[in-house]
């Protein structure tokens, strides 16, 4: 386990490692507590990943394409999204992330990911009594250690009686990750041996998004990595197969709702604060706006 903290009380953040049992299905553990005195507004990312957030206090307000509106949740389940969501809350907030791939989320939460699929959901919607349970659990322990000792647990016990993923699925979700182009979708097909429409149907239902709107969001999350490590936008733009600048420009656009240019400036801005602002180590997953 890994404790982070400011000196003046502010923010906390802890994070560990899965049992190597769950792993890699599930990525990582967060716990997080923050005391600020002014309210905090974040930019999400398109990640490709499952985030399970259990809230000790709150609530969070999120706003993404599916609702528009400001909804708050205490604790709660993001699926795949190919579009930024807005997280805001008013400076205290205090809970535990877990970070799945969505075939992992497939097995520990036992439903079709095709219905969490750009959406951000209540955790009682999905769990019900299951984690509700979970998060007066996980909330009593007296310690983040004892917490993701305890998230071990259920998760394993969770993910062997779950939902088995087709292989087939497991492996396409393996090649689409490691590509940072565009992967002709019917190319996939025929590596794991079944045909597009097969793959599409299997792969919504199992990880949420078709083959096709994960390649976007595997190319948008190496753009990040470029422009974050010092690469122009043009370079970036060819590194990472588009057409030309302006498409380059719409596509970042029209996933982050910002241009390459602002998301450099608010990721400068937000460096200058708390060591917390990505929720997965090594990636860029979020930025800080103005409050």
């Amino acid at each position: 386990m890994r404790l982070l903290s400011c000196p003046s009380g502010e923010w906390e953040i802890a994070r560990a490692l899965p049992d190597e049992r769950l792993r890699p299905g599930v990525h990582s553990y967060r716990g997080f507590r923050i005391a600020l005195r002014r309210p905090q507004r974040r930019l999400e990312l398109p990640q490709g990943m499952v985030t399970l957030v259990i809230g000790f206090e709150g609530p969070v307000r999120i706003t993404d394409a599916a609702h528009p509106a400001c909804t708050p949740y205490t604790s709660l389940v993001a699926g795949l999204h190919t579009r930024a969501a807005l997280g805001e809350h008013d400076g205290r907030a205090s809970g535990m992330q877990v970070i799945l791939t969505p075939w992992a989320a497939f097995r520990f939460l036992a439903v079709d990911m095709h219905e969490l699929a750009e959406s951000v959901v209540d955790l009682d919607a999905v769990l019900g009594a299951r984690g509700r349970a979970l998060a007066d659990a996980l909330a009593a322990a007296p310690g983040w250690a004892e917490r993701f000792t305890l998230l071990d647990r259920v998760l394993t016990r969770a993910c062997a009686s779950g939902p088995v993923v087709c292989p087939q699925v497991l492996r396409a979700w393996e090649l689409l990750c490691v590509g940072r182009r565009h992967l002709p979708v019917g190319n996939v097909a025929a590596e794991v041996g079944w045909s597009e429409r097969q793959l599409r149907r299997r792969f919504q239902e199992q990880i949420g998004l078709s083959p096709m709107a994960v390649t976007r969001v595997v190319r948008l999350r190496h753009a990040l990595h470029l422009l974050t490590t010092g690469a122009s936008a043009t370079a970036t733009a060819s590194a990472c197969g588009f057409h030309d600048q302006p498409h380059f420009q719409h596509e970042f656009k029209a996933m982050t709702s910002l241009t390459p240019a602002e998301f450099l400036a608010h990721r400068a801005l937000g460096n200058a604060g708390p060591a917390c602002v990505d929720r997965i180590a090594g990636r860029v997953t979020s930025v800080l706006l103005p409050a």
